[in-house]
């Protein structure tokens, strides 16, 4: 009898086709560690890659069955950059290189035989890219495809949106600070390094990231606003006053450029009263990491003091630096003036003949 219930069994076993479990999908993604400049000013992020961690236990002891992975690569960058000796913010050393290295070992084991797919990077909010950057919303989720695909050495799939499109409290000064970012990006890009270029087109989406605390998203993007402020002032006027003691005079200006490569440039120059003309200045080509001097030609029309309002332009019309004013003094008898002078002087001359004159003629009579 219990031959026959084995027999039964086994045959029954055979014929049921097993249901094979659904696939589970593995999203490993964090909210940023690191300002804009690549300084971790936490270390929580070796505590979660930690076997016990919460991105530890996603890899060391992921679902079983089979798995399709969802991974924001700038959580990667971030381990990626953990794998060589590096400091907080506050200069202590970091505790998570040897954490960060079996991580991503095991993450490049553990992936081996599934589909990867590509979150957008830094994993930000969809409805906020698209309120307040719709032009970048395909960027963002094919930087994470590329640089996944560079980390794996394999194809990775993108996303065909973007997967979270929560709505969370933003105040103005968040949104100006985040718009005026991305103006001074796009001033700046022709003269940046490809590589730089693209690291902070990338990260300015982690001020988006949904998990972040208002604490954070703050301290986030007053680093974002004091990078891309700093960035719009690489290159710049050098301040200075001058004492103009000729009616056509030349002023020497220093343009100083902090990029790596060279830079055209056009000069907006104009004086702030009727004292002085300034003429036309061409446009000037600042060698990378260098200083220029210049000549701005001016002609003084009467004595006293003026102001030079002088702005550097890019090509494409949008303004570098901070515009400067530059104090003049003007000690200088003006052509206008000397004509003047020397008009009424002449007259003052002819005045005095015809009274001579009259005197020589009155004592005749």
């Amino acid at each position: 009898m219990k031959k026959v219930l084995f027999v039964i069994t086994l045959l029954i076993s055979i014929s049921v086709p097993q249901i094979a479990k659904a696939d589970s999908v593995v999203v490993l993604s964090d909210q940023s560690h690191r300002q804009i400049d690549g300084k971790f000013f936490d270390d929580e992020l070796a505590t979660s890659l930690s076997y016990n961690g919460r991105l530890g236990q996603l890899v060391f002891a992921p679902p079983r069955g089979t798995r399709t992975w969802q991974i924001d690569a700038q959580l990667i960058d971030d381990v990626v950059a953990m794998t060589s000796d590096y400091q907080l913010l506050d200069g202590s050393k970091g505790i998570g290189k040897l954490t960060a290295q079996i991580w991503l070992s095991q993450l490049k084991s553990i992936t081996g035989g599934s589909q990867i797919y590509a979150l957008p990077y830094g994993n930000p909010s969809g409805y906020w890219i698209h309120r307040l950057s719709p032009h970048n919303e395909s960027y963002f989720l094919t930087a994470g495809v590329s640089r996944l695909t560079n980390f794996f050495e394999r194809e990775v799939q993108p996303l065909k949106a973007y997967p979270s499109n929560s709505y969370f409290k933003l105040d103005a000064l968040t949104i100006q600070a985040f718009t005026d970012a991305q103006a001074e990006i796009q001033a700046n890009a022709s003269f940046m390094d490809p590589l730089a270029l693209d690291n902070l087109h990338a990260r300015i989406a982690s001020v988006f990231n949904q998990n972040l605390s208002r604490e954070l998203r703050d301290f986030l993007d007053l680093d974002l606003a004091t990078t891309t402020r700093d960035l719009n002032h690489r290159i710049r006027l050098a301040p200075g006053r001058f004492t103009v003691s000729s009616s056509h005079q030349k002023l020497p200006i220093t343009l100083i450029n902090d990029f790596p490569a060279s830079a055209k440039v056009k000069l907006s120059v104009a004086a702030l009263n009727g004292k002085v003309v300034v003429s036309d200045v061409p446009d000037q080509v600042l060698p990378g990491k260098g200083k220029v001097q210049i000549m701005i030609p001016v002609e003084v029309l009467t004595s006293g003091s003026s102001t030079l309002s002088v702005s550097i332009q890019s090509m494409q019309g949008n303004q570098l630096g901070q515009t400067v004013l530059y104090p003049l003094q003007l000690r200088v008898i003006s052509p206008v003036a000397t004509w003047i002078t020397t008009g009424a002087a002449v007259v003052l001359f002819f005045s005095a003949v015809v009274q001579s004159i009259r005197r020589i003629r009155k004592r005749k009579n």
